[in-house]
Formats: structure tokens, sequence, C-alpha cells
């Protein structure tokens, strides 16, 4: 029943985090929304246990990883869009993960999709096949630092 109540509320102050204003209806649906999120993913959830108390810093620098990545990519992307030459040259690469669990690669994947300029098509095992915008792109996913904090969270959760 706890961990039902701390997951709850985890996910009810995330959707708070993204709205725009906190008001009573707002609180509501995120209560609401989180239950019925929490129910839908139980099995995953229960299975995985990735949101351990050890692992929550982790998780709130991965987020703030993630919006850094994004903002930084959006004025990129912007420049090139902008740009009276598009420098674009759209290509698809595999990447190889890393990770083990299928929560971790999903995570991931996400994460590269919500950058703009990358995009994950699809996802096979450990592999992503990713669409780049050009090859700046492609030569980021070398050095993938949403991998390297997700390889650290899952190194704590397997311990």
């Amino acid at each position: 029943m706890r961990k039902l109540n701390f997951m709850i509320v985890l996910l009810a102050l995330i959707f708070l985090f993204l709205t725009e204003s906190l008001n009573v209806v707002n609180v509501l649906l995120a209560l609401l929304v989180s239950y019925f999120v929490f129910f839908l993913n139980e099995r995953e959830l229960a299975t995985m246990k990735i949101f351990k108390v050890k692992t929550l810093p982790k998780w709130f620098s991965y987020i703030a990883l993630l919006v850094k990545e994004v903002a930084i990519a959006n004025v990129q992307v912007a420049m090139i869009v902008l740009s009276p030459k598009m420098n674009i040259s759209p290509r698809i690469v595999k990447y190889e993960s890393r990770l083990k669990g299928e929560m971790f690669l999903t995570i991931l994947a996400n994460s590269i999709t919500l950058t703009p300029g990358t995009m994950t098509v699809s996802i096979d095992k450990n592999i992503l096949d990713i669409h780049c915008l050009n090859k700046d792109y492609e030569e980021s996913l070398k050095d993938n630092l949403f991998e390297k904090m997700l390889l650290r969270i899952e190194g704590v959760q397997n311990e």
C-alpha cells in the first residue's frame, strides 16, 4: 500500500510540474491520471522497481539533463531551419545500446525522440534505429549522455 501511495504521489508531482497552474482541478486531475497510469502499468512498475529511493537523485539529474539537451537541440534545429541553406543530410543509423532492461531502453528511445533532430524509429532487442537530421546528430550518439546516466541508474537498480 505504501508503494502504491508513493508511486501515485510521484506521478502526480511529475504531472503537476508540467501543468501551467496549480489549482484544485489540476491536483485532482493529477491524482486521477496518476492512479490510472499506475494501475495500467502496475505489473511493469512492480517488477522493475524502477524508482527506488536511492535512485531518485539520479532520476532528477537525468530529467535535468533531458531538459537541457532538448533546449539545446531546439536552438540548433531552429538555426538549421531558419538558415538560407538548410544544412541537412537525413539518415537512419543503427545504435547498439548497452542497457539491459526493456524499460530503460524505452526511456532511452523516448529521450532520443524528444530531442529535436533525432527520432527513434524502431527498437529490436538492444538495437535502436535512429533517424538523424544530419551528421552532427549522428556523431552525438557516440557519446550518448542519456545512455551513460541510464546505465548508472540501471547499475544501482541491480545491486
